[in-house]
């Protein structure tokens, strides 16, 4: 993923009876850690790491997939799920029902012919059950391997505070700026951990000229159009506090320009310094 993800349009650990599976045998030493989830009849609110992967605010059914690497920490990772009755919606032809899979995938499969990691369903299959109030599970797993990044050594656990908050919205405003003066040598500087440190990630070569290209075509279809909605700011920390996230109180980005465009903010602090990580 490039530098075009600025112009991109917005698509409790309960133990239970919920089935859930774990393959056995040989573990993959990489590749892309990929959720799969459907819902039907049911509203699914989903994250990793505190990372959303899908929310219940469309009360309709979905299904989807998530590629999940850029939020797999070393150690412990915790996948939430919550299931919420659907109030005034008619029940699917296909019933009441939710499924949630992690895969190992590799380059080239798709994300279902890679190494399935555990899998959760309700209600357990043979099975009809009604939801009558939320249902919660955290499923807690040590990945058999960390995908290549420098983030989690450099960046600082946050301890949050009225300090943070405002560090990182004047962070954002400078940012803001330096994006509405439509010049790269100004923009860049702003996103080039994020741009070498994703292409780590995701296996892909970082390729400095490449980014500048997809940055200076951003500028010609955005222009300098930025804006900064500092109203009713949420800060939600993610991944073990290494990353803090500023969207609005629905959770959509609070950078946004003409045409639909947003950036979401994914900030860390690495050397005292905010940085746009993700």
């Amino acid at each position: 993923m490039r530098i075009l993800f600025f112009v991109t349009i917005i698509n409790i650990l309960l133990i239970s009876s919920f089935p859930l599976s774990a393959d056995a045998g040989t573990k993959p030493k990489s590749g892309y850690y990929v959720v799969m989830y459907k819902n039907y009849s049911v509203n699914l609110d989903l994250d990793v790491n505190g990372y959303e992967i899908t929310n219940s605010s469309s009360n309709n059914d979905s299904s989807g997939q998530a590629d999940i690497n850029y939020w797999i920490l070393p150690g412990k990772n915790r996948l939430k799920i919550k299931l919420s009755p659907r109030k005034g919606g008619k029940e699917s032809s296909l019933g009441s029902k939710t499924a949630v899979r992690l895969f190992i995938a590799q380059a080239g499969q798709f994300p279902d012919e890679g190494e399935q990691q555990f899998s959760f369903e309700w209600p357990e299959a043979g099975k009809e059950e009604t939801l009558s109030s939320n249902l919660e599970k955290t499923i807690e797993f040590e990945p058999p391997f960390l995908p290549p990044t420098s983030l989690w050594e450099k960046a600082k656990t946050l301890e949050w505070s009225s300090a943070l908050e405002t560090s990182s919205l004047t962070f954002a405003e400078t940012f803001t700026k330096a994006l509405n003066t439509k010049k790269v040598d100004q923009i860049y500087p702003f996103i080039e951990f994020r741009s070498k440190d994703t292409s780590l990630v995701r296996y892909a070569p970082y390729q400095e000229k490449e980014e500048k290209q997809s940055l200076e075509g951003m500028i010609q279809a955005i222009g300098a159009t930025w804006k900064l909605n500092k109203k009713k700011v949420k800060f939600t920390l993610l991944c073990d506090n290494k990353i803090v996230s500023l969207t609005d109180m629905k959770g959509a980005p609070i950078l946004t320009g003409k045409k639909g465009a947003a950036i979401p903010l994914y900030l860390s602090q690495i050397d005292g310094t905010w940085v746009i990580v993700r």
